[in-house]
């Protein structure tokens, strides 16, 4: 692989693969190495995208240009304010500024590098989530927050942001929606789920949402065939099933932009907290639905291969109903394969099986030609 011998020229050591994703002209490469003086999370950017300042080693083209970057985490260029967020030493001092003391521990829950990474902090026993986005961009984060609690939907509420790249938000009120799911019926939590999706219809915004998964269909099937060579042929032939039910122009409605079960809490049965609204603002419908059924399957299918039999059997019938529910257009269902394939992306490397079992999935989704 390039990006893996780039790494090695660069530090002397090729590290060990954890994922790559598209962005750009080419892609990130997450790499780790587990010991040794470079040991931690490498990152290998071949995207050709510009960055205000370098952070690690830079390959140029006789031109001049960047064509690759390789930097060690925290100091992703594109997210300056990541270094901070995860010093204990620093965040300490800035809690001591505003007359708060104490030890605080900070635990990355997410990150996509060059575009956001998600911190919790804990102090005295009480969470506040930061979010890491690049500098210009936190004021629409957290008005993107406000706006939708003041159109009904539950998002964290922002306590504090900085124009370099930081919104901090409080903690999620109620039951984690895969507890809460467990204690009832699939139809009360899509008749919630439901409810949350209209009160979505009437945020006041004019914010773009996050790009449809269906826009990357050759991106994903292409490494889908790579990660599974004996499985190649069958990534292939979903391109000519997905691709005429993928080019609607479908009229632009606020959606979350990343809708499933983990981004929920309910109390009494309703939502009474939605996360990582960070996604949201206009665009298809159909992406939340392919969104909430692709993560319910693959949920399912990830229980299913560890021998929780309970748990995924759970998880299909969640499926199962948002499917019966919400599955009647083509496009819709097309975009849940789309998703599908880059769930069994994700789960390759820790279960080929898995893999196999969601491009399974993908084709049984995906729309029958007889459709079109």
């Amino acid at each position: 692989m390039l990006e893996q011998r780039l790494l090695e020229k660069a530090i002397g050591e090729a590290g060990r693969l954890i994922a790559v994703e598209p962005f750009g002209e080419g892609s990130i490469a997450r790499f780790t190495i587990d010991a040794g003086e470079h040991a931690g999370d490498w990152f290998v950017d071949s995207s050709r995208q510009p960055v205000a300042h370098e952070t690690g080693f830079v390959i140029r083209s006789r031109d001049g240009a960047a064509v690759a970057r390789i930097w060690k985490h925290p100091l992703d260029p594109r997210l300056p304010a990541l270094r901070t967020a995860v010093d204990p030493e620093r965040l300490a001092r800035i809690s001591s500024a505003v007359g708060s003391d104490g030890e605080i521990e900070a635990r990355v829950l997410a990150y996509r590098p060059g575009r956001r990474a998600v911190v919790r902090l804990t102090q005295h026993g009480v969470h506040l989530f930061v979010k890491v986005v690049r500098p210009g961009e936190a004021e629409d984060l957290a008005e993107i927050h406000r706006a939708c609690r003041a159109a009904g939907v539950p998002a964290p509420e922002v306590v504090h942001w900085t124009p370099a790249g930081v919104v901090v938000v409080r903690d999620a009120v109620g039951t984690p929606g895969p507890v809460a799911a467990s204690r009832m019926g699939a139809p009360q939590l899509l008749d919630a789920v439901d409810e949350l999706r209209e009160h979505l219809r009437s945020v006041r915004t004019r914010r773009i949402a996050r790009a449809s998964a269906g826009s990357r269909l050759d991106w994903h099937l292409r490494r889908l065939a790579a990660d599974l060579p004996e499985r190649a042929a069958d990534a292939r032939a979903l391109l000519p099933v997905l691709v005429p039910h993928l080019r609607r122009a479908a009229p632009a409605t606020v959606v979350h932009g990343d809708l499933h079960i983990g981004q929920l809490f309910l109390t009494e049965r309703r939502i009474s907290s939605v996360i990582d609204v960070d996604t949201a603002g206009l665009g298809d419908p159909a992406d939340d639905t392919a969104a909430f059924i692709g993560h319910a399957i693959a949920s399912a299918v990830s229980n299913e291969v560890a021998g929780r039999a309970a748990d995924a059997a759970l998880l299909q019938a969640i499926a199962d109903e948002a499917a019966d529910r919400w599955l009647g257009d083509p496009h819709a269902a097309a975009l849940t394969a789309v998703h599908l394939v880059g769930h069994g992306i994700r789960a390759v490397d820790r279960s080929p099986q898995a893999a196999g079992l969601l491009l399974d999935r993908a084709h049984r989704i995906a729309p029958h030609p007889a459709a079109r």
